[in-house]
């Protein structure tokens, strides 16, 4: 590991733990009594309008040499300054010796598919149980490992967990696998025992979907199912257990062969150092922050800001297509840190393990490096791997029985509506903590109570006679990287990628609330700093391959970036061979508040419409007192949409929340759809829209907020 110890990259940590730290008792030694100035931040939130770009003045600003108080953001996040290439952090070298199973165990492969962790959690657990039993020998094999295929020849059982993304899609790095899988690919396997355990979401219409077509393809492939699928919503562990505890009591009967019987070698694994890892989740890429820009106008509280941000990809090589979407890996804010570390009690630090999940780090982000299972300051551990706002459930074996209704501004309790819409689980919630027992035993209560509150408001309303700041690591999730719709064009510039980000502030139980990266974002970075990103690639969601197919795409707020980025392809392609078909008409629903406070990228929207490069439908919400949304504009515009779509083959775009806009749009494209067909009603207009989906002309990017 290295470290970086001067004042401007190691001190960052102490901004988010001051207050706890001077309370710490215990004599302050020299240098930190010296390095107070240190622990202040400046954050400087991004001005309506104005953009912030790199060069010039603030590069000088940046220099190491600066004799000026050390309160700016380049304590964050350090920056390589100009031309410096990212460069590998040392790894802890590996001196455990590894675990070999005894010879009359039995290999059984536990595999996994996940995109935010928990697949692989539930592995674990399964792969412990195993271990535990003394019968069986685990093997774990993550299917994002195994793009290709995976020899199922010589395996007698598997065990798979599985998660389904979005509209019924596999794990991002478990694609290949899995479309592998269910083309067929893996011959026959009459020779395989299985179980799958499906993880995923009922709000999502495809529940599952992932976990129960890889169930379907291995019984295809002739393959023994021991134990039925279980269909797991979120987090359900008592049907995990009583899968796991099924898939445990069947492996006994198939009579299965030890490592004695089949010869197969138990000796210990060759591992070849194959090199750094290609740019990608694991290893985020530093991209380089071009500009920043305020999209809105912000005069009240009551008004929401949405950022662009540009990005240099410099030389990583990472590609992208309209479409995908940029995943950052963000930072806690130190002010949540801080809160967390002082209900603990602890000093800031305090040194922890750096959990195994956190991904490869290029360079010194902030702090130092982080490497995996090696020790760390808890504040660098909380800032840059752990979820400091929706912990597991097993947080209240932690703590004791001792509630305070009156903590955390729980007696007054009341939630304001944020700017943007999103409560955050706030709305009409639980504003007194209930008793653990009820908390336990209700699966519902436990959700909405877990849905309001941070960790550290946890830690106030149950405090725990001393918990380690070890156990209270084992309750929490995974910091997760943030998805982001891709708003700019590979053929704008091949290394340059944007975003378009809404910032998330919101009030819950009297406390102010900010959202992770979107703050991050919009107050904590500056141009020409670095932060961890990759390419999402979202195969599902993409232009026709003909530039002359018709384009129909409904996005309100955020839900423009794809489309920002569609039409921008469209126009900056080589225009079409004379003898060709004329470029397909786009047509854009966008909808906001008012046209003069959150119009994205408006004045280029209407330049577009001007120039009749496209046609556009807008839907100002609150610009008049009948309140007008983009499904209102979708129906007044039937004719024009049935025609595209039924005579000319257009293609339909949906893309933002799914908890409204995506159901109501797709209710009126039904309508219009049934209102047009001969002889048309619901069901016939449903098989019309089945069929546009699966001939990939009925697209959605749609999510839950």
């Amino acid at each position: 590991m290295i470290y970086e110890v001067t004042k401007e990259r190691f001190w960052y940590f102490a901004a988010a733990a001051a207050a706890v730290y001077l309370l710490t008792p215990g004599k302050k030694t020299q240098t930190e009594a010296r390095d107070f100035d240190s622990f202040l931040v400046v954050q400087n939130d991004v001005p309506t309008g104005a953009v912030r770009s790199g060069g010039g003045p603030f590069e000088e600003f940046l220099i190491d040499s600066d004799e000026r108080d050390s309160v700016v953001f380049e304590t964050f996040l350090k920056s390589h300054g100009s031309g410096a290439k990212p460069t590998m952090v040392k790894k802890v070298a590996e001196e455990a010796i590894e675990e070999l199973p005894e010879p009359h165990m039995t290999k059984v492969v536990v595999m996994f598919g996940t995109e935010y962790g928990f697949s692989k959690e539930v592995a674990d657990k399964l792969a412990s149980q195993m271990k535990e039993d003394g019968k069986f020998w685990p093997v774990l094999v993550d299917m994002a490992e195994h793009g290709k295929g995976y020899d199922f020849t010589n395996v007698q059982a598997a065990l798979v967990v599985c998660s389904t993304q979005g509209d019924g899609v596999p794990p991002t790095e478990a694609r290949p696998f899995c479309e592998w899988l269910f083309a067929g690919n893996s011959g026959p396997l009459a020779n395989l025992n299985f179980s799958v355990c499906a993880l995923g979401d009922k709000s999502y219409t495809h529940f599952c979907k992932c976990g129960k077509t890889i169930d379907a393809s291995l019984e295809a492939a002739g393959a023994n199912r021991i134990a039925a699928h279980a269909e797991v919503d979120k987090e359900n562990w008592p049907l995990i257990n009583t899968w796991m505890s099924s898939v445990m009591s069947e492996l006994p009967k198939l009579g299965l062969r030890s490592f004695s019987e089949t010869g197969e070698s138990i000796q210990a694994s060759t591992k070849k150092d194959a090199g750094p890892r290609p740019w990608g989740k694991s290893r985020p890429y530093p991209a380089k922050v071009v500009a920043l820009e305020g999209l809105c106008k912000v005069d009240s509280e009551a008004d929401k800001n949405t950022i662009r941000i540009e990005l240099d990809l410099g030389d990583s090589g990472l590609t992208y297509l309209p479409g995908d979407a940029l995943g950052i890996y963000p930072f806690n804010a130190p002010s949540v840190v801080q809160d967390l570390i002082a209900a603990l009690g602890v000093p800031p630090s305090y040194e922890v393990q750096t959990p195994s999940f956190h991904y490869e780090e290029a360079v010194h982000y902030i702090g130092s490096s982080l490497s995996k299972g090696s020790k760390a300051p808890l504040v660098e551990v909380l800032t840059k791997c752990f979820d400091l706002r929706s912990p597991k459930a097993s947080i209240f074996d932690l703590v004791s029985e001792t509630p305070k209704p009156t903590a955390n501004g729980h007696a007054k309790g009341h939630t304001k509506k944020p700017a943007n819409g999103n409560t955050n689980g706030c709305a009409n919630g639980i504003t007194h903590p209930p008793s653990l027992s009820e908390l336990k035993s209700d699966a519902v209560l436990c959700e909405s109570y877990l849905s309001q509150r941070h960790v550290a408001d946890i830690l106030r309303d149950f405090p725990a006679a001393k918990l380690s700041p070890e156990a209270l690591l084992g309750a929490l999730r995974q910091l997760q990287p943030r998805l982001y719709s891709i708003s700019s064009s590979p053929l704008e510039g091949s290394s340059k990628v944007q975003a378009t980000i809404a910032e998330v502030k919101y009030s819950c139980l009297g406390k102010e609330r900010i959202g992770v990266c979107s703050t991050l974002v919009a107050d904590r970075i500056e141009p020409g700093q670095e932060v961890p990103v990759y390419i999402h690639h979202n195969p599902d969601f993409r232009l026709p391959s003909s530039s002359s197919t018709p384009i129909i795409m409904v996005g309100p707020g955020t839900g423009l970036a794809p489309f920002r980025s569609f039409i921008l392809e469209r126009l900056l392609q080589e225009k079409p061979d004379p003898t060709e078909a004329k470029a397909g008409e786009m047509v854009l629903f966008f909808g906001c508040r008012r046209s003069d406070q959150d119009y994205l990228y408006g004045d280029v929207l209407e330049q577009w419409r001007k120039d009749g490069d496209i046609t556009l439908f807008t839907a100002f919400s609150r610009q008049q007192t009948q309140k007008v949304y983009v499904q209102d504009r979708l129906q007044e515009s039937a004719e024009l949409v049935w025609s595209l779509l039924n005579e000319k083959g257009g293609h339909f775009y949906v893309c933002g929340d799914a908890g409204s806009m995506a159901g109501a749009v797709e209710l009126v494209l039904l309508k219009i759809i049934a209102d047009n067909l001969k002889g048309g009603d619901a069901t016939t207009a449903q098989k019309y829209l089945d069929e546009m989906s699966s001939t990939g002309r009925y697209q959605r990017d749609v999510w839950f907020s």
